[in-house]
């Protein structure tokens, strides 16, 4: 009898192709029989989940880069399968098998590029991020906007789109032939999305992101996490999350809090005109609240509303508003929560506030104003 043995390197190969396969498969509209399939192939082999990871972060980067269409796919796919620079891993033998994608209908133009793409992520993602990710670099141009302190800026993107932007905040922009992408790297910003079905526009503010076709809506990125508010249409807020786990798990589970609503975000959730969310920084779930009317002063100035928020979020939007800034060094007073409303551009009177009604102190100095606890120097 004869004995063909696996090399390690071989059943890489192999797992890459079957995540890739899987990927497609997953990403399409999955029937029980698949997600049932997929977890026990996941769960046969550490190997298959590295590889499905891999070609998974390859895809989306691919996706959106812009980049696809400008390369030739069978010869990357050829110069990454002559590649000689995989790490063996032991791996036990795969019991259940990857789909046959040939047994399904025809996969259109579009689909088979992105399942060619899946497959050269797959057998050399570690190999195109290594060595020939200089080839992929995106070519969509990147339009960068920000606000100086005290500054509201209002910014009429190519599309038609409106971006007001609060106090120092920072966007980059990048729009292609099939996405509208903005990064919300800093600050807060409120968008009037032009209304086109064909490229979703959507915004990134560190792990979560937020789909809207046509509306008006607010993001503020904050040290404890994202806020949202909608004002008008509806939007779609998802979290960066376990991509394996979010694929199976059901419809997000709640529970009420007070008058608000905690959701888990393993799914996307949808968000209407007259809500707002805050999502915790690193967590996989939205706390879902009535939108509060805008508080417009009869004088104009800016008001900055606090119910019960940290002293690191405070502080942060005070910051955006005032040439010197506040500086809070211990984490553990950062933690601590306060409510009040204040005008924007007064800082004094909030830390006045806390001189006279916490245990903290304010040592006032020429470029800025420092938060510690009483008695310390």
């Amino acid at each position: 009898m004869n004995i063909y043995r696996t090399s390690p390197q071989q059943s890489r190969e192999r797992a890459a192709r079957e995540a890739a396969e899987w990927l497609h498969v997953m990403g399409e509209t999955p029937s029980d029989a698949d997600r049932a399939g997929f977890a026990a192939w996941v769960a046969r082999s550490p190997l298959h989940l590295e590889e499905l990871l891999m070609a998974q972060l390859v895809q989306r980067e691919l996706a959106t880069s812009g980049a696809l269409q400008a390369f030739d796919l069978d010869a990357v796919l050829a110069q990454a399968q002559a590649m000689d620079n995989v790490v063996p891993l032991h791996d036990a033998p795969s019991v259940v098998a990857a789909p046959r994608l040939q047994e399904r209908k025809p996969a259109t133009h579009g689909r088979r590029r992105r399942l060619g793409w899946a497959l050269v992520a797959g057998v050399a993602g570690c190999a195109l991020l290594a060595g020939s990710w200089t080839l992929l670099q995106p070519e969509v141009p990147v339009h960068q906007y920000a606000s100086a302190v005290g500054e509201q800026r209002s910014i009429a993107l190519a599309d038609g789109s409106m971006v007001t932007l609060a106090p120092a905040s920072y966007i980059a922009v990048r729009f292609s032939a099939g996405v509208r992408d903005i990064e919300l790297r800093d600050g807060e910003a409120t968008f009037d999305v032009a209304h086109d079905s064909s490229r979703p526009f959507r915004v990134h503010a560190g792990d979560n992101t937020v789909q809207a076709v046509g509306t008006r809506f607010t993001v503020n990125r904050l040290p404890s996490g994202t806020l949202v508010a909608v004002s008008e249409g509806k939007v779609k807020v998802t979290a960066s999350s376990n991509w394996l786990e979010s694929l199976w798990r059901g419809d997000a589970s709640t529970l009420e809090a007070g008058k608000a609503k905690v959701e888990s975000l393993g799914r996307p959730a949808a968000l209407s005109a007259g809500e707002q969310a805050r999502i915790p920084q690193g967590q996989q779930a939205m706390l879902r609240m009535p939108l509060e009317a805008p508080n417009t002063p009869a004088d104009g100035k800016r008001r900055l509303s606090f119910r019960n928020d940290t002293l690191a979020d405070i502080v942060s939007e005070f910051n955006r508003y005032n040439p010197r800034p506040i500086v809070v060094t211990d984490p553990l007073i950062r933690e601590q929560r306060y409510s009040g409303v204040f005008h924007a551009d007064d800082a004094d009177s909030f830390l006045q506030f806390l001189e006279c009604c916490s245990q903290l102190q304010v040592s006032r100095q020429a470029d800025r104003n420092v938060i510690a606890a009483r008695g310390s120097r």
